[in-house]
Order: structure tokens, then C-alpha cells, then sequence
């Protein structure tokens, strides 16, 4: 069985609207991208979701659908996805200079030929637009330095697990400007500071496999084709 043959039915089970932390996560991240982007986009805009599940982030986000537009490799999720009105006929590689914002996210560390999206993005977005990804997990932390993994990865599906250094790095050399790190750690409803810092030193003293949020290790990051 391949990667992708594992994203069936079961795996979206939460994924529909129905998990009060991870909407609540998405509202987080709409208040970023709102941060950066302007209120009109939200609703003229057109958006690129790649690995788009469901359709529930761009749901919760709030931007108009009939600009939103995804790539899932799930035909379960992308049939959700489509009878929200999400259309699949453009994507970054079949289209130029048409996307003004393209989201992964969550989304790099399962693609298999991530540079090539990465550079496939900034041809298919717009000049002066933005690609940014979200929710995504930074090996520059401590959590994967001592612990060699993240406490949302799924390392039987992952192919990459990026860090700040890395990912900025090649976003500048696809041509991007970089606008935006930011490590959500504080801000994120999975963060339990006084139980995650316990949970910490119990894993690290006796080898515990708890998984918790913790410091930088999940990233946004947001860039800019000038």
C-alpha cells in the first residue's frame, strides 16, 4: 500500500467541521492571515488550498468558495470538498499568474517532491501575491532535536519534516520574499502550558511516547512573489 492509498474515509473522520479544537486552530489562523492580507481579498480573492481535505479550513476561514480552489489527493475528502462548491480544474501546475494566495497547510511534509510545488506555487501565483504555510512542523525545535519526531507527525506518510531555516531558504531561492515567521505555540487552543512542560521533562526522563504541543514546533510562515 502506498502514502496516499492511506487517506481514506477514516482518516477524515475529523476533518468535516466537527472537531472543536481544530476550528478553533483555523480561526487562529485566519486572524494571521488577516494580519497580512487585506478584508477584500478574503472575498475576491482567488485561493489555492493545497491539500485541502474536506474544504473545512477554507470554510472556516471565511473565504468566498466561489474563489476558493483545491488540490486533495483523497477522493473521499474531495467529493466533501466539491459539493461545498471548491472547484479542482486549476492548480499550481497547469495555471500562471492567476492565484492571489496559496495555502499549504500542514501539508509539505506529505508531498513527496515538495521543492517542486514549492517553485510550481510561485508560477501560479499572481505578482505581488502571497503563499504561506500553516500548521506545519519545524525540526528546528527542541521537542525534534531530543525526541526526533513532532507531536502531530505521521512519519509513515511523511517524506519531509522542514524547519525555519530550511523552508525560508528555499522559498528565497524559488524567488520568493519572506514576510512572516511566526510560531504559534502560545496562541494554539492544543497548548496546555503548565501539563505540556510536565509531560516534557516526564518524556525526557522516562522516555515516555506522551505527545503535546510545545515551543516552535509548529510554524507559519508567510512569503511574497514581488
Amino acid at each position: 500500500m502506498s502514502n496516499y492509498d492511506q487517506f481514506g474515509e477514516d482518516y477524515f473522520r475529523t476533518r468535516r467541521g466537527n472537531d472543536p479544537l481544530r476550528q478553533l486552530n483555523f480561526q487562529q489562523e485566519r486572524d494571521y492571515l488577516k494580519h497580512y492580507l487585506c478584508e477584500k481579498l478574503f472575498q475576491e480573492g482567488l485561493l489555492l488550498d493545497v491539500g485541502c481535505s474536506t474544504g473545512e479550513f477554507i470554510e472556516a476561514i471565511g473565504w468566498n468558495v466561489k474563489n476558493a480552489y483545491g488540490m486533495e489527493i483523497s477522493t473521499h475528502a474531495r467529493a466533501i470538498a466539491e459539493k461545498k462548491g471548491i472547484k479542482f480544474d486549476r492548480h499550481i501546475f497547469n495555471t500562471e499568474d492567476y492565484f492571489d494566495l496559496i495555502v499549504f497547510r500542514g501539508t509539505i511534509q506529505y508531498l513527496p517532491n515538495p521543492f517542486d510545488y514549492m517553485k510550481a506555487a510561485f508560477v501560479a501565483l499572481k505578482n505581488g501575491s502571497h503563499v504561506v504555510f500553516l500548521a506545519t512542523p519545524n525540526s528546528n525545535s527542541i521537542y525534534y532535536r531530543l525526541f526526533k519526531t513532532l507531536p502531530f507527525l505521521e512519519e509513515h506518510l511523511n517524506y519531509l519534516i522542514p524547519c525555519d531555516k530550511s523552508l525560508t531558504m528555499n522559498l528565497k531561492n524559488c524567488g520568493f520574499k519572506i514576510i512572516d515567521i511566526d510560531f504559534p505555540y502560545l496562541k494554539s487552543p492544543y497548548s496546555r502550558l503548565i501539563s505540556d512542560h510536565l509531560k516534557f521533562l516526564k518524556r525526557l526522563v522516562f522516555r515516555t511516547d506522551d505527545r503535546f504541543a510545545f515551543w516552535r514546533s509548529s510554524m507559519n510562515v508567510l512569503a511574497k512573489k514581488e
